[in-house]
Parts: C-alpha cells; sequence; structure tokens
C-alpha cells in the first residue's frame, strides 16, 4: 500500500487491437490502434463516398501531442472504421477543427492522467440531416450517427493526434465518454433560442461545439412545477463539483426539454438561468488554493455555464464538469 516500504509504482500494458489501413492510407498505418470494438475494415470505394468530394490530402487541423497531419482521407478512413454514415463527415471535419484550437489546449486534453473526453455538441437547423439525435438516449445507446461520430473523433485524437491509451493517453481511469460523446440540441423541443445563437453564430448556421468532460452528474426532478425548487435543484447538482477540476473553467448543463419548458413557463430565458446558478455557485464555492490563499470559483462568470436543451421526456437533466484546463470552441459546419 502506499506509504509501505515495498510500494512500487507499476502499471499493467493494455492489449491493444490493430487494424491494417497500409491499402488504403500508406505504409505508416498498416497498426491503426482501435478503441477495443469491432470496426468496419474500409475500402478504397467507402473512403472515397465518405470524402464527398473534398480533397484528399487537404489537412483538416495537426493534432497533437504527436502534431499528426489530419487530411480529408485518413480521417474519412477513419470514419467508415467507427461506421459513421456518410451525412455525418462535415461534423466530424468541424469536430476536429474546433478541438485543434489554442483554447482547446488538446495537448493537455490528450496527456493528462486526468480523465477527459471530448463532449461534442451540434446545434442548428441541419443536424437532424446530417443523422443526428436529439431525443431520448442522445448520448446513447442507440442513435448511430450520435455514437459513430464521437468514436471517429477519439479514434483520430489516438491515431493521428498520437494519444494511444497506455503510452501518451495516461488517464488513471478512463471513462466511457471517451469512447464516445456526442448529441444535438433538441431545438424543436427547446423554448428557447438556439445555443449556437450565444455562441455568437447566425441563426441558420448549424455549429459543432466541443468541450473537455471529466463526467456526467444526473439530477432527477420530476415533480417541480415552479421556478425555484427546480433552480435550487440544480444548483445544488452543480455545487456537488464545485471542489473537484472543474474550478475556474466552464461547467455544460444538459437540460431536457421538460425542466427547460418548466423555467421559460416562470418567465426565464437562458441567460436568466445562466446568472442565477452563476450566482448560486459564487455562494456555495467555498475552495481556497493552497497555493495562493485566495478563493477559486467553479465558473467565473454566467456564460461559463453551457446551458443546452437536449434529451428526451422527462425530469432529468444533468451536469456535465469541464475540465478547467481547456476552453470549449464552437465551429462552424459549412453548408454542402
Amino acid at each position: 500500500m502506499p506509504g509501505d516500504a515495498t510500494y512500487k509504482l507499476f502499471d499493467v500494458p493494455l492489449n491493444l487491437e490493430t487494424v491494417d489501413l497500409g491499402d488504403i492510407l500508406g505504409a505508416s498505418y498498416r497498426e491503426v490502434v482501435t478503441d477495443g470494438l469491432p470496426v468496419v475494415k474500409p475500402t478504397r470505394g467507402e473512403v472515397d463516398a465518405m470524402l464527398g468530394g473534398k480533397r484528399r490530402d487537404d489537412v483538416v487541423a495537426e493534432l497533437p501531442p504527436i502534431m499528426g497531419e489530419c487530411t480529408h482521407e485518413r480521417l474519412a478512413a477513419l470514419a467508415v472504421l467507427a461506421g459513421c454514415p456518410v451525412p455525418t463527415f462535415p461534423v466530424l471535419v468541424a469536430a476536429v477543427q474546433a478541438v485543434a484550437h489554442d483554447e482547446f489546449n488538446l495537448l493537455a486534453v490528450q496527456t493528462t492522467t486526468g480523465n477527459v473526453a471530448v463532449a461534442v455538441l451540434v446545434s442548428g437547423p441541419a443536424a437532424a440531416g446530417m443523422g443526428l439525435h436529439s431525443g431520448c438516449n442522445g448520448l446513447g445507446p442507440g442513435p448511430r450517427g450520435n455514437v459513430t461520430v464521437g468514436r471517429a473523433l477519439r479514434l483520430a485524437l489516438m491515431n493521428i493526434g498520437g494519444a494511444i491509451p497506455g503510452l501518451l493517453d495516461v488517464a488513471c481511469l478512463g471513462w466511457p465518454g471517451k469512447l464516445s460523446f456526442c448529441t444535438a440540441e433538441h431545438t424543436a423541443a427547446s423554448p428557447w433560442p438556439p445555443f449556437h445563437l450565444d455562441r455568437g453564430f447566425a441563426g441558420d448556421a448549424t455549429v459543432v461545439t466541443v468541450a473537455a468532460a471529466y463526467g456526467f452528474i444526473e439530477m432527477a426532478d420530476a415533480v417541480s412545477t415552479t421556478v425555484q425548487p427546480l433552480l435550487a435543484n440544480v444548483a445544488a447538482m452543480m455545487a456537488a463539483a464545485r471542489a473537484s477540476g472543474s474550478r475556474g473553467s466552464q461547467a455544460l448543463v444538459l437540460l431536457t426539454p421538460q425542466h427547460a419548458h418548466t423555467l421559460a413557463q416562470g418567465g426565464l430565458g437562458r441567460r436568466d438561468v445562466q446568472g442565477y446558478l452563476h450566482e448560486q455557485l459564487v455562494d456555495l464555492d467555498r475552495h481556497v488554493d493552497a497555493a495562493t490563499g485566495k478563493s477559486v470559483r467553479m465558473v467565473s462568470t454566467p456564460e461559463d455555464v453551457l446551458l443546452v436543451v437536449t434529451g428526451g421526456n422527462g425530469g432529468k437533466s444533468a451536469l456535465v464538469p469541464l475540465w478547467s484546463g481547456s476552453r470549449a470552441v464552437s465551429v462552424v459546419i459549412p453548408a454542402t
């Protein structure tokens, strides 16, 4: 045990499954690491169909830690490998562009010992046509587009970015969100304007937002029919994570339509809810940084509470704590 003179640090190597994509991508891709689940071995025709006319060698982004070049062709091959339907490919391209932004801090996300997943949220009128689901079980199981986009992104982070589990990805525990974490805003069921408007995009745009997520905390309230008790329960849910790695960062709140409509019927807009939760968290957060002696807040501004309406019928919303080393990034998906 720790503290015992005989205690030694050790790890158990992972047995990683690989697949040979050398016939499509060249010699450097003869050992593509999978996520442990069965994969679809791509053919040239399937990769070309996924590309949809995009230039094969165009670089989408360079992905740390090894700064691998994520070309359209490499990403399309991984999309086929993950089982992505062709219409989802523009979502995957935009997600890769988003994680490569400096403020997302992908190098740290990829190499931390923390258990950080990449959450992918899609907002906008084209989401459903791209094969993304926003209703019940939006985070899975079931919706193929959501599950496979998140999965393909993880395969790209591993094989192009180089964050191979057990090698450069040294997460202490990992969690299922690292396999896939993707859903869409339930715009039709939301009482508020779309989430991407708050992120500075036009209403007719369809936008990918990525965030560094390290958990999922359900808030069950099927009985509150007025604003105050419901908001108090949401704030209490967020307070549960106030002393964790989310300090000084952002927080993602996934509100089910039932909860969102209760708040809207009480006269609250999205910004009102953000402001209330921020104010409550300032009061609740008593964490003091040992190095500086100063109080550290879970979120610094109301806008740091990212509020998205998604999911199916019922009174079960959730907090997704976001890692303090990263900031959420949004990228528009170009119209095709």
